[in-house]
């Protein structure tokens, strides 16, 4: 496993906190919208390659997360971003907000689209759960996966091993400050974030694909929560490089210049690890 730092001190924002960031930009651009069964799911689609890259965004947040990483990838592959349902300009549905309905709901997204394998997965916070997830199910279509400081289920029950009080004081704060119409689905990944474990089938074992994680280890002067100090940084950090154990060509790249949306702060990182996953998915085709 290759590890690669970046210097220079940042905060570190919360994984919940990225939906709030959403509640407060501008309304979402335009971008085609597509029938899928019974509802209107908003999806972009840019470029052309032997792969298709598709993105998925972190908890409460839509396609526009990909606005500075999106075109670039285009240049050389098949690029989807799409706003999940009850998100951006995606219709809402009725269903609970569990991760495998909207893995699901993915599987119709891309029938409805045609869209073909080989897929590249991108997924960022929560996203990489939903990355995880539909990779777990469909090992495969997946020849690769980028995820982009993502949420570990192991996190949690690590932060209350070292803090209980202050783990709990921390999931009161975000369960407060997250906008309402996504609080059934927080209640719905809470216990599993909880547990520590992804509920079957969706914690099967993965194919072993090229991989790149790219975590922040920014450090915040003055934490205002417990996931921003030094100790969570650090358990965060190790729990990603042990996800890359179990794949043969994997890599972490560590970033001290970005917080949690490394997407938005460093998008140069995100493209060079996708193309580097490309790269080393066609080694594999050739081989």
């Amino acid at each position: 496993m290759t590890v690669r730092r970046f210097a220079r001190p940042f905060m570190l924002a919360a994984v919940v906190l990225a939906c709030c960031a959403a509640a407060r930009t501008e309304p979402p651009s335009a971008a085609d919208r597509i029938q899928v069964g019974a509802y209107q799911v908003q999806m972009a689609q840019q470029g052309s390659g032997r792969y298709t890259v598709i993105f998925e965004s972190g908890f409460g947040t839509d396609l526009r997360a990909w606005r500075k990483v999106a075109p670039e990838v285009a240049q050389s592959a098949h690029v989807v971003t799409y706003s999940r349902a009850g998100h951006g300009g995606s219709d809402a549905r009725p269903e609970p907000r569990t991760i495998l309905q909207s893995s699901q709901e993915l599987d119709q997204l891309i029938a409805a689209a045609r869209l073909r394998p080989p897929f590249i997965l991108v997924g960022h916070s929560y996203g990489g759960l939903l990355a995880r997830a539909f990779a777990v199910r469909h090992p495969e279509q997946v020849a690769g996966m980028v995820l982009v400081d993502p949420s570990d289920e192991r996190f949690n029950p690590a932060l209350r091993r070292l803090d209980p009080e202050r783990a709990a004081a921390d999931d009161r704060q975000f369960a407060a400050i997250v906008p309402a119409k996504f609080k059934p689905e927080l209640e719905q990944l809470q216990p599993v974030l909880d547990a520590g474990i992804l509920p079957a089938p969706l914690n099967g074992k993965l194919s072993d694909v090229p991989v790149v994680v790219l975590t922040s280890v920014q450090q915040a002067e003055k934490p205002m929560f417990f996931l921003e100090t030094t100790e969570a940084v650090a358990i965060k950090r190790d729990l990603h490089a042990d996800f890359l154990r179990q794949f043969s060509e994997a890599y972490q790249v560590l970033t001290m210049n970005s917080g949690h949306n490394i997407q938005l702060e460093e998008p140069a990182l995100v493209i060079d690890a996708v193309r580097k996953v490309m790269a080393a998915a066609d080694r594999r085709a050739a081989q």
